[in-house]
């Protein structure tokens, strides 16, 4: 079937390892460069920052990576040859934790740390630039209420597949296999390609696809930054688990329990997912 795929989530909920995994699985290599890994999965963000678009017209199947919302205008010229959604959903809690990590803030500056967890939680999220280039990101639960919600209403021919990251982390084959079937890429799915493909994306070796492409300069990272030695590293510790933020403060992690158990868009999909605890 040919056609638009989207590889969509809000950021830091483990779209690029995902991605690696798809590029492994593709190509049968594991990825050296992130070059390698935006070959099979471009961004949207990119490519609009050049003035390109995914085909209207897709002659094959194409994967296409984003973080902005489904309801962004631009996406409106694409609907019709959006064929599949796989949409990528993480705890937010986590998705916080990784950004405040990449946005440089050291842990022992709490001050900033405070700030930047006190307005993630104002806000539902966040805007950071440098973690999604461009605009229409909108807050966590926008972002996953625009795709999950309603999807035929914006892509009248395509299927929806929801993953939870942490189901991905607790079982990569089992979850990855399904995504594989799901997308419907014109090949017999083998689950020896699958494994192959997993073990090529371990945490260790996507560090070591940081370091290559830092060191060849082998493209930008997946914050459209220039992939150096310098900065906070992309790729973290992919953890996953109801971590407290008392280490901020109590009054943080009193204001996130509000948050969850409150009469929001945020609360309610967290408990949807499973991340009210």
């Amino acid at each position: 079937m040919n056609g638009i795929r989207w590889i969509a989530s809000y950021p830091k909920a483990g779209n690029t390892w995902l991605r690696c995994m798809l590029a492994a699985y593709i190509t049968g290599k594991t990825p050296q460069v992130w070059n390698d890994v935006y070959a099979t999965t471009p961004v949207l963000e990119g490519m609009l920052r050049f003035g390109d678009l995914p085909p209207t017209e897709p002659a094959e199947p194409v994967l296409v990576k984003t973080h902005l919302r489904a309801d962004v205008p631009v996406l409106d010229v694409l609907r019709k040859a959006t064929v599949k959604v796989l949409y990528l959903v993480r705890n937010p809690r986590d998705i916080l934790l990784s950004s405040l990590r990449m946005a440089a803030i050291p842990l022992d500056d709490l001050e900033r740390s405070r700030a930047f967890a006190h307005e993630f939680i104002a806000t539902g999220g966040h805007q950071l630039a440098a973690l999604s280039p461009g605009v229409g990101i909108g807050s966590w639960p926008e972002n996953v209420r625009s795709w999950t919600e309603s999807p035929s209403d914006r892509f009248p021919d395509a299927g929806l597949l929801t993953v939870r990251y942490e189901d991905l982390r607790a079982d990569p084959v089992a979850r990855f296999s399904e995504i594989i079937e799901f997308l419907d890429l014109g090949q017999p799915v083998e689950i020896g390609d699958i494994r192959r493909a997993v073990d090529a994306s371990t945490l260790e070796r996507m560090r070591e696809l940081e370091h290559q492409s830092a060191r060849s300069g082998g493209g930008t990272s997946p914050t459209g930054q220039e992939a150096s030695g310098d900065g906070p590293k992309f790729v973290g510790e992919g953890r996953y688990g109801d971590r407290s933020l008392s280490f901020l403060g109590e009054d943080v992690e009193s204001a996130y329990q509000e948050l969850l158990h409150g009469d929001s868009g945020f609360a309610h999909y967290a408990k949807q997912y499973g991340y009210a605890g």
